[in-house]
């Protein structure tokens, strides 16, 4: 009774103090009057009071005792916390919990993560919290916070993922868009954070598995150590990567996860001339591929891999079916998109296969796959014949990925068709030293059943590269 006789009495000052009337209070706070005279006769919920304190800056609640700390999960887990409005107007408060709850959600297709319900997140909003008392208090790994800002035709919305036992930052990103159809401009945000945050989840956890006694790691440390390794797209990570799974498949065989990464692992090997039969290894990948979608369909990286493999073998129509089925389970799955767009490039679909690779670029980029994604994107514009476009991207693809020869081709054939022959002459001397010569007909045998054989092989030609 003490309590609701104080809160009472604060409210009271308040409105006094603002010179304002119940109304006009009852607008500030967005609640009804018949709730504003309840609190004002003591009848309140512990939601309500954090209302108020949010509009007024008044502190209602008395502080708690410190709640017995959640036990914390066996796995990954987090908590995002609700998104700061910072305009002026109190009423954009909906833009930030909208994009709070939409994170939250496809967070929560992330079905290797715990998520924290928003109903328990939300009885943290307006409130200045303790990262370590809040990891503590929801029993999470990790927290997500950030902040919505609005002006002038815009919206500038920051996050930061956090260690939440140390608070150290883990990952820091910063999104301006502008507002425009607000709707489809919230999902891109939220989709371009979820799609951020996901590969630094997956490094912090490998690093957390790589700490434990050698005896104690389980299948799921030993993939996203692998995870970690494979983000790196080196050879020697690779071959490491290759090891961990199959020991996680060792003492799992039927978890999917772990046959999916090592079909991406295969396939990139083989990709990229590591493996020493590359049909070999298109079939090693497709068996790893085709295990993991029959273990767990709603697996999103096995569907992936399932579809790139039927996209490598120019099973065209099946490789989309599974690769949108992809992204219907995942719709922030940002290598997904990449790998949408180069089979649509396969197939022909060249807008489409544009639209996808670039929607991978801006969702993510800043990944470490970034030379896949750009390089991608890049090939995907010189398909539809927008050589000027594709430049830039192959360039920066080269500049994060120099190690692998299929970059240059990509950037040898578009500098061919812009003219620019004094250019592309470096780029061949430096990709001839990695592997055989490049030859016009080899590229073509090597893309045939392709829909863009032909303008690849014509740009090759223009740029001075033999055919035999």
């Amino acid at each position: 009774m003490d309590d609701s006789k104080r809160v009472a009495g604060l409210i009271r000052d308040y409105i006094a103090r603002e010179r304002i009337s119940r109304e006009e209070f009852a607008h500030r706070t967005r609640l009804g009057k018949s709730t504003v005279d309840k609190l004002l006769t003591g009848l309140f919920s512990d939601r309500t009071l954090a209302v108020v304190e949010g509009a007024t800056g008044l502190a209602l609640r008395s502080a708690p005792s410190a709640p017995a700390p959640s036990p914390l999960a066996e796995g990954p887990s987090i908590a995002v916390l609700p998104f700061t409005n910072m305009s002026a107007d109190p009423a954009q408060d909906y833009l930030a919990d909208g994009i709070t709850e939409d994170i939250t959600t496809d967070l929560s297709r992330l079905r290797w993560l715990l998520v924290i319900a928003r109903n328990s997140t939300f009885t943290y909003k307006g409130r200045a919290v303790d990262v370590r008392q809040v990891g503590q208090e929801l029993g999470v790994r990790y927290l997500l916070e950030g902040s919505v800002r609005t002006a002038a035709g815009r919206i500038r919305v920051s996050a930061q993922l956090l260690e939440a036992d140390t608070a150290k930052h883990i990952w820091a990103e910063r999104f301006d868009r502008e507002i425009g159809d607000i709707f489809a401009v919230q999902d891109e945000i939220t989709q371009s954070v979820v799609a951020a945050i996901e590969p630094h989840l997956y490094a912090e956890e490998g690093h957390r598995a790589a700490r434990r006694p050698p005896g104690s790691v389980d299948a799921w440390g030993l993939v996203v150590r692998a995870m970690g390794l494979i983000m790196r797209v080196g050879r020697q990570q690779n071959e490491e990567a290759r090891a961990l799974l199959a020991q996680a498949i060792a003492l799992d065989p039927g978890y999917a996860r772990a046959h999916a990464c090592l079909a991406w692992a295969v396939w990139w090997a083989t990709h990229l001339y590591w493996w020493p039969d590359r049909q070999e290894g298109h079939r090693e990948a497709m068996r790893h591929a085709e295990e993991a979608a029959a273990l767990d369909p709603s697996e999103p990286w096995g569907r992936m891999m399932l579809g790139l493999c039927l996209s490598t073998s120019r099973q065209h129509a099946q490789a989309l079916v599974e690769l949108r089925a992809t992204l219907e389970l995942n719709p922030s799955f940002a290598l997904g998109h990449t790998v949408l767009g180069w089979a649509l490039l396969r197939a022909g679909h060249f807008d489409e296969a544009i639209a996808a690779t670039g929607k991978a670029v801006r969702m993510s980029p800043m990944d470490s796959f970034a030379g896949f994604y750009t390089a991608t994107h890049g090939l995907a514009l010189l398909g539809a014949r927008r050589f000027a476009e594709a430049l830039p991207q192959l360039r920066a693809s080269i500049a994060a990925f120099s190690e692998y020869s299929g970059h240059y081709n990509t950037l040898i054939s578009c500098c061919g068709h812009l003219g620019l022959i004094e250019e592309a002459q470096p780029f061949i001397a430096v990709r001839n030293r990695m592997v055989p010569p490049l030859r016009v007909s080899a590229v073509r045998r090597s893309l045939d059943g392709f829909a863009h054989c032909e303008v690849f092989c014509e740009g090759l030609t223009k740029a001075g590269v033999p055919e035999e």
